[in-house]
Parts: structure tokens; C-alpha cells; sequence
């Protein structure tokens, strides 16, 4: 019987884009053959630094829930808190 190969996972610290590497982590995912309950633990077990200190502001009980997790990284972490930084960049840059 022929089994596939696991996809080894990645891992996030925060200092690299969210957006890459959820890119990376749902083709990894998909390779696998994970549910979202495994996703979910995957994607926990991933995280490393400050992306890791993410899951403090977590309840225990959502812990296994993939959408409020990726939610969470997603708010710290995603381009949408990058939008603001250029501005300020771009601000100071002309003064």
C-alpha cells in the first residue's frame, strides 16, 4: 500500500510575512491531508517568539479552533498593520 509522503511543517516567529507563510502553511496542510483540528495544532506547534506569545491571548478552550487562531496571528501579524507603518514612514520621509 502506498502512503504519500508527509509535508514537514513550518515555523513562524513573526519577523517573516503572515501572508507567506499561510500561503505556505495551507499548501503544507493540504499536502498532508489535515482536518482543521489537526491544522489547528500544526499551526500552534509552528509558532515560535512573539508569534507564539499570540496564543496567550487565547482562551484554553478555542485553542484547537483554526479560525481564531489564524484570526489572532492574522490581527498581529497581517499586512493590514503594515498599511499604517508606511503612512507614518511616508509622513516623516517629507517633513
Amino acid at each position: 500500500m502506498y502512503s504519500r509522503p508527509t509535508v514537514k511543517s513550518l515555523t513562524f516567529d513573526g519577523q517573516t510575512s503572515w501572508t507567506v507563510f499561510k500561503t505556505q502553511f495551507d499548501v503544507v496542510s493540504s499536502a498532508n491531508g489535515w482536518n482543521n483540528r489537526v491544522k489547528a495544532s500544526q499551526l500552534v506547534a509552528s509558532l515560535r517568539g512573539s508569534a507564539a506569545e499570540v496564543l496567550q491571548g487565547i482562551p484554553s478552550d478555542k485553542l484547537t479552533d483554526l479560525m481564531t487562531i489564524e484570526n489572532a496571528l492574522e490581527a498581529r501579524f497581517g499586512d493590514s498593520h503594515l498599511t499604517q507603518f508606511y503612512r507614518t514612514e511616508l509622513k516623516t520621509r517629507r517633513q
